[in-house]
């Protein structure tokens, strides 16, 4: 059995801590492979990506993950950590259920977003957010299709186009709703709208959405939080469920409203 090990490069991750984490998969005989960030696998001979950091770092390992064909599992090391299953001091319980085929698969729905010829995949959410330039136009308006139809614009700072994992990121703090992750939808949520009229909706996650930019000012596209591009007008975004969901392994019996209720009392 051989797992990948990823980890925030930062002091604390970095230092004693970290090394604790692969003193814990020495001590129960399970391989790893210990890599940085921004180091992709050689191989796909591979049981597992184990990610410690906080959600941030999680997020980043999605694409590896879903490239490769496998699941994660998060320690959290960060502020929050909704994502990841393990707290810090329950690494060696999380490497422990591993080894034990104790821990049962969680599969979230994940974006396929294609603009201009590239192709990306997110677990929160695609985003486009106008771009600030002084002395330029201060709003942008974004052209929603579903489908084959076609909403008003939503004119704005913005829209976020969320799955359920991604509805309780920036989706939830501009208003959105929180989807349950067993749902299968998608949730658009204008980001300080102009319109009384422009509210959050949900919609099936078999729809596939056309966002286009029809004025104002620029815009940048984020997937998960990353910039990926710059939208002029004319400029479209294609958002749709990709075939491939991403996989987390967690504990039996896995509270995804309980742990609703303690992350967010901890904010």
């Amino acid at each position: 059995m051989k797992v990948l090990l990823y980890f925030n490069p930062d002091n604390k991750t970095n230092g004693d801590y970290f090394a604790e984490i692969q003193r814990l998969f020495v001590k129960h005989g399970v391989d790893f492979n210990c890599v940085a960030n921004d180091v992709a696998p050689q191989n796909t001979d591979y049981a597992a990506i184990f990610v410690v950091g906080g959600d941030g770092t999680l997020l980043r390992r999605t694409e590896t993950a879903n490239e490769n064909n496998l699941p994660i599992i998060g320690i959290n090391c960060g502020k929050l950590g909704f994502l990841s299953e393990f707290e810090a001091d329950e690494a060696e319980n999380a490497i422990i259920l591993f080894k034990n085929g104790e821990l049962v698969k969680d599969e979230r729905l994940t974006l396929k977003i294609s603009f201009k010829g590239k192709t990306y995949y997110a677990l929160n959410d695609a985003v486009i957010s106008r771009t600030y330039e002084e002395d330029k136009r201060m709003v942008v308006s974004v052209g929603v299709k579903i489908g084959d139809c076609g909403l008003q614009k939503i004119t704005g700072d913005g829209v976020i186009l969320a799955t359920p994992t991604g509805s309780t990121a920036y989706s939830l703090s501009a208003g959105g709703a929180i989807i349950a992750p067993d749902v299968a939808a998608l949730s658009l949520t204008p980001i300080a709208a102009h319109s009384i009229s422009a509210k959050p909706f949900v919609c099936s996650a078999d729809e596939k959405f056309l966002l286009t930019h029809e004025g104002g000012a620029k815009a940048d596209l984020f997937v998960d939080g990353k910039l990926v591009g710059v939208l002029e007008q004319g400029d479209g975004v294609s958002v749709s469920a990709a075939e491939r969901k991403t996989v987390f392994l967690r504990k039996k019996g896995f509270d995804f409203f309980a742990r609703l209720n303690n992350k967010l009392q901890e904010r």
